[in-house]
């Protein structure tokens, strides 16, 4: 029994060791390789896949990579890390078009989020130049998935992807919409059917699934371009609660203000109040939670190519467009800045030939990824690309050295790129031209140019003949103040054309022609709602005025009227008018002359007006005179010496030809007071009758319901229930008057601000990021023996950091620096800011041989730099 049961497990044993040999032999000999997948790898292309992920806004210095375990352990441990790459300019749309193109800022004139950003410009001269374009039109099988550019608006598919699914407009994690492959996708605010960078997960896997699947031969491109960590930094409900206590964002240079040695905006920049210490704080965790989706994301991507068995043969990029600041030199939150925090970005790059755990302390750029991607494909990078490719810096680096030694090649490599931001757009420079002569640079273009033209002697005060308008300074700002003239003070002379005649005399003669040069005196009877003057009674002075008047020997008793104003406004004449031409000619002249004779015969009342002005007599005189007004004479001016008093002075002042500018009746100006009174009364009846809008509990299908607001009742006592309006978080008034005065874009921040956890509790604030005058140009020079940040803003201000002895920025060190050092520093960025091409754009520091010979860096026996004698 017991040799039996030995017998049966031997042969059972025996069997199935045949059963797997012959199992293995089917297949090859790197079966066991954990890399290897089912899948038969007979077609794949010869050429690699390349992936590139990118973050948005994610630091390399505030410790952002020390919380995303799975994606150290993939990139970092088994590829390569670059301890020096850096972005060209710190701003989103900026940035990724350097990142697309392989350009500086400069030359695809990119310079801000909104300007040329996915512009008409950017489409039809840099978009079908991105690698995108190059690769696809060389057999590959590109997709792009997530943020493309901030102003994207979705209307079309950009030119190079097979697969597109791009987000429109900026980053977000909910409610937003995607271009999917030219259909617009909307979102909402379902975590498990929403979450962006886990739809964008979702996506990426399913791509390399069907592409392996339905076209095997053709290598892959993907681009996944996550929203994390950018605002508005919204966490997946899993990691909400991670990073309480993390402080890492508190670096040396947390809260160090104001600085007096930095550019203007870091100079008026106070200490961070302990709200603002909070809110960073929350921020710091709020950023770190967005990023574990993202880990989660590299990991998905990671073994999806493992079980497609594509790993091997995938160079896999980890980057972001730039990094970010959280409380560094008091600035509570922003980038845009040239130091380090805001400039270095983490990168990491996986794949065939690169050892494990390699540290490249070589300097690289954005600029550098179109290239790069190129070369790894096999395509010659055009010429017309800034950067270059940094493929041979990860062939060449055949042992682990921590980052220590810098990697030499044959072609040797650059140590220096340009960081820069803004544009030098005309009104810049003027400011740039002008902050020699003394002016401040921490005003406001308006400003600055309100502060040149008050300088002249004509815009002082008192005013002067034919001067509108005078300058006044007030708080050291400049203001405009019309001039207002005095009795004793000439003026300018009114009657120089029709168009500058008072309003008030116009409109005195537009009504004596309406009443007095028509056919019949008696006025109109106007009756208002609940009035009890009788018809009769109404306007009887003004009747026995308008007769009197017409009992004169006027031209209007001697002028025959064909022609008739009807009730409705139209006009009809007799018929021998519209049928005889000479009796219309004839008709029409007898009108020009009378309307000629009416204007001469009030230019002459105006004159006989102003001699009985002149000749006025004391008041006790006129109080026992028998004179008196009636209530129409006043209303037609005949009598009021108060509406008519301020214009008679300043027609006294005017030495005018009174017959040379006879009246003309300004048509444009009837037309816009007709049309003005027209909006007037349209907005008032549509406000009187505007409907109540039903508020989102009243749209009940089942039950008629009604809203009760504050206009329901129009009669004392009075519903005054104020409703709650969501504050605009941009440009808020409470920031609007501190932000005008500096010159600073200023934001609001409440609690309206995010809508998941964590959220914020401490109340608002306002802070200033940024401010007009940071338009910079920089040499960041890192090489065997220099490490340095050399920058000249708009305001001709200078800055020198050296990292090697200041990593963190903390002093400005221009003042130390040799003259020959700063005149070579100056020349160099000279030459690069207008750069163009890779071999144009491939710099060497021209310091290092300088500095050799003069030895400017070594400190004396004072503690300062060896200088010439004339510095």
């Amino acid at each position: 029994m017991l040799l039996s049961s030995t017998t049966c497990f031997f042969w059972t044993v025996l069997s199935s060791l045949l059963c797997v040999a012959e199992f293995r032999s089917q297949y090859p000999k790197n079966y066991n390789n954990r890399h290897y997948s089912h899948h038969s790898r007979s077609k794949r292309s010869d050429r690699p896949n390349i992936i590139m992920i990118l973050t948005d806004d994610q630091d390399s210095l505030l410790g952002s990579m020390k919380v995303m375990p799975k994606t150290n352990k993939i990139m970092r441990d088994q590829g390569a890390l670059f301890t020096n790459a850096f972005t060209t300019t710190p701003m989103c749309c900026p940035s990724r078009s350097s990142i697309l193109t392989g350009l500086y800022t400069h030359n695809h004139n990119t310079y801000t989020n909104n300007g040329n950003c996915s512009s008409v410009e950017w489409q039809q001269v840099h978009e079908p130049r991105t690698f995108g374009v190059h690769l696809k039109n060389h057999g590959y099988t590109t997709a792009y998935f997530g943020k493309y550019l901030n102003e994207y608006n979705g209307t079309y598919v950009p030119p190079g992807w097979t697969e597109w699914v791009g987000l429109i407009r900026n980053s977000r994690f909910y409610n937003y919409s995607l271009n999917f492959n030219g259909q617009t996708v909307r979102h909402g605010d379902n975590y498990y059917k929403d979450y962006l960078t886990d739809v964008i997960a979702n996506d990426t896997v399913t791509f390399l699934k069907q592409s392996r699947r339905y076209n095997q031969s053709s290598p892959v491109l993907m681009v996944i371009s996550v929203p994390a960590p950018h605002g508005p930094e919204d966490a997946a409900p899993q990691y909400q609660h991670m990073f309480e206590n993390n402080r890492d964002h508190r670096t040396p240079s947390w809260n160090v203000a104001p600085n007096p040695d930095k550019q203007w905006l870091l100079n008026v920049t106070d200490r961070m109040l302990p709200i603002h210490q909070k809110f960073t704080d929350l921020l710091q965790r709020r950023r770190l939670q967005t990023l574990q989706s993202v880990d989660d994301l590299v990991e998905r991507v990671h073994a999806e190519l493992r079980t497609l068995g594509e790993l091997d043969n995938t160079y896999t990029i980890y980057t972001s467009d730039h990094g970010y600041h959280l409380g560094q030199y008091g600035l509570v939150k922003g980038k845009a800045m040239p130091y380090e925090f805001d400039v270095k970005i983490p990168l990491l790059v996986r794949g065939p030939n690169i050892r494990h755990k390699t540290v490249i302390p070589n300097i690289v750029a954005n600029v550098d990824f179109a290239p790069t991607i190129l070369d790894m494909a096999g395509i010659k990078v055009p010429e017309h690309m800034d950067g270059r490719s940094f493929l041979p810096l990860l062939r060449a680096a055949k042992e682990s050295n921590n980052g220590r030694k810098f990697i030499n090649l044959t072609d040797t490599w650059r140590d220096t790129i340009l960081l820069e931001r803004g544009k030098l757009t005309k009104t810049l420079l003027n400011i740039y031209n002008n902050v020699g002569a003394g002016q401040d640079i921490s005003k406001s273009p308006k400003q600055i140019r309100l502060s040149r033209v008050c300088a002249r002697r004509d815009r002082q005060q008192p005013c002067k003949p034919k001067q509108r308008w005078y300058c006044e300074k007030n708080h050291e700002k400049w203001y405009k103040k019309r001039c207002r003239y005095q009795s004793d003070q000439p003026r300018s002379c009114p009657c120089s054309s029709s168009k500058k005649k008072l309003k008030r005399e116009r409109k005195k003669q537009r009504e004596f022609l309406h009443k007095f040069a028509t056919k019949s005196f008696i006025p109109k009877f106007i009756r208002n709602k609940r009035s009890a003057i009788n018809s009769l009674e109404y306007g009887t002075s003004g009747l026995n005025l308008k007769q009197s008047i017409a009992e004169r020997d006027t031209p209007l008793d001697l002028f025959e009227r064909r022609c008739r104003i009807l009730t409705n406004q139209t006009i009809q004449c007799d018929d021998e008018l519209y049928e005889d031409a000479s009796a219309w000619n004839e008709h029409k002249t007898e009108i020009d002359g009378l309307i000629k004779e009416l204007r001469k015969a009030l230019e002459d009342l105006r004159v006989i007006r102003r001699h009985l002005k002149s000749e006025k007599p004391e008041l006790e005189d006129i109080n026992n005179s028998d004179t008196f007004y009636t209530d129409a004479m006043i209303f037609q001016g005949f009598g009021s010496d108060a509406d008519s008093e301020e214009e008679e002075e300043e027609e006294e002042l005017c030495d005018c030809d009174e017959t040379t500018f006879p009246f003309r009746p300004n048509r444009k100006f009837e037309n816009n007071r007709r049309l003005n009174r027209f909006n007037r009364r349209q907005r008032k009846h549509k406000k009187k009758f505007q409907k109540r809008k039903r508020g989102k509990e009243c749209n009940s299908a089942s039950m008629k319901c009604f809203t009760h607001d504050n206009d329901h009742w129009k009669t004392p006592p009075k519903w005054t229930s104020k409703p709650k309006k969501r504050r605009r978080r941009l440009n808020h008034p409470k920031c609007f008057k501190e932000g005008d005065k500096q010159g600073m874009e200023c934001h609001f921040m409440d609690s309206s601000h995010w809508r998941t956890a964590p959220f914020w509790k401490h109340g608002p604030f306002c802070f200033c990021p940024n401010a007009n005058n940071n338009t910079y140009w920089c040499l960041r020079t890192v090489n065997e023996t220099h490490d340095f940040l050399f920058c000249e803003f708009i305001t001709r201000f200078q800055s020198f950091y050296d990292m090697k002895k200041d990593p963190y920025q903390l002093k400005n060190q221009i003042h130390l620096l040799d003259v020959g050092i700063r005149e070579q520093l100056e020349e160099d960025l000279e030459t690069i800011k207008s750069c163009r091409g890779n071999d144009d754009c491939h710099m060497r520091a021209g310091i290092t041989s300088l500095e050799s010979r003069q030895n400017s860096f070594q400190p004396s026996g004072d503690g300062a730099l060896n200088r010439d004698e004339e510095d």
